[in-house]
């Protein structure tokens, strides 16, 4: 009996945030991670309940949940709730089991899987006619930087193992360029978006100074201030269903190189469009990217191109990609 109550009661809420979807769909509509596609079925869910296509009726059904309104206001409260007492509790106060955690004043971190020593006693066997053709570019995790933004239980239990990783990898392989982030992200600035786990505008152009120091060595440039530039926060959206605005400076590097290089950029998230425009790098190199995959020959990608840059989130290159580099 307790059954059947708890089964009706189920029906009759899905039934309820249907047909709230199609009477009263929802002005702004939240997703955790996905979307839901439609299959481009014109019929209506009455004649499609009693056709035998279940496919069409299933999508039918899943997006009239999607866009109701009970479903997005209900996501919408408990989203904006949650960042609401991210400054009023040491906890986290993220409701929904995301890769995602708020500091002060709703500032944005990624969540760690597991913050242990990894074993980075690997040597790099480059042909050393292309080590000085190849740049390491590991990206530390916002919370290793931005600490000023974290409350007092975060700061205590920040994971200290990826610059131990870092260094002992820099150790095991002396003769290779790698840029130090963690060195060139010291300041009381930000270096990246509020509410977003990649870099702003400020940390991606110190990047870009980095490399052009090592591939143009015989030419000076300066980074000058522009004024402001909206961030993405992206992840702060996708994630945390909170859409937010926010402004960090923009800057500029000047002069524009006089010989153009040849580089190849093996990448994550922190080169796509969003965070490292394609037309502002275009400024500087001839480029050409390649997304991280199973196996990368970083000694046959050097012939072709005058540098390879090799980036990468310091987290995911120690847990996996380091063994992706053909040796």
């Amino acid at each position: 009996m307790r059954e059947k109550v708890f089964t009706i009661f189920i029906i009759l809420i899905l039934l309820l945030v249907s047909v709230s979807g199609i009477f009263l769909p929802a002005e702004n509509v939240f997703s955790y991670v996905n979307t839901v596609n439609s299959l481009g079925e014109e019929r209506s869910l009455l004649n499609l309940i009693f056709s035998t296509n279940r496919i069409e009726l299933k999508n039918k059904i899943e997006t009239y949940i999607f866009k109701s309104q009970i479903r997005n206001s209900t996501l919408s409260y408990v989203a904006n709730l949650s960042w609401y007492l991210q400054d009023k509790t040491v906890l986290d106060s993220q409701f929904f089991d995301t890769e995602v955690f708020f500091g002060k004043n709703g500032d944005l971190f990624p969540k760690i899987k597991s913050c242990q020593s990894f074993n980075n006693d690997v040597e790099l066997n480059l042909d050393t006619k292309y080590q000085n053709k190849i740049i390491f570019l590991l990206v530390p995790l916002k919370q290793e930087i931005d600490f000023q933004y974290l409350n007092y239980f975060q700061n205590n239990f920040l994971c200290k193992e990826f610059t131990k990783s870092y260094d002992q990898f820099v150790g095991t392989n002396p003769d290779i360029i790698s840029i130090n982030l963690y060195e060139r992200y010291k300041g009381n600035e930000s270096y990246f978006e509020f509410g977003d786990t990649h870099w702003n505008n400020f940390g991606f152009n110190l990047a870009l100074m980095e490399i052009l120091k090592i591939t143009n060595p015989d030419e000076s440039f300066e980074l000058i201030k522009l004024g402001l530039i909206q961030e993405n926060n992206n992840v702060l959206e996708r994630l945390g269903l909170i859409k937010f605005e926010s402004n960090s400076s923009e800057y500029l590097i000047q002069p524009i190189p006089k010989a153009k290089k040849e580089v190849l950029i093996i990448h994550d998230s922190f080169f796509d469009e969003a965070y490292a425009p394609n037309t502002y790098l275009s400024n500087y190199f001839n480029l050409e990217y390649q997304r991280w995959s199973e196996d990368i020959d970083l000694d046959n990608n050097a012939k072709e191109f005058d540098f390879v840059l090799i980036e990468s989130s310091i987290e995911t290159f120690f847990e996996t990609r380091i063994s992706n580099i053909e040796n």
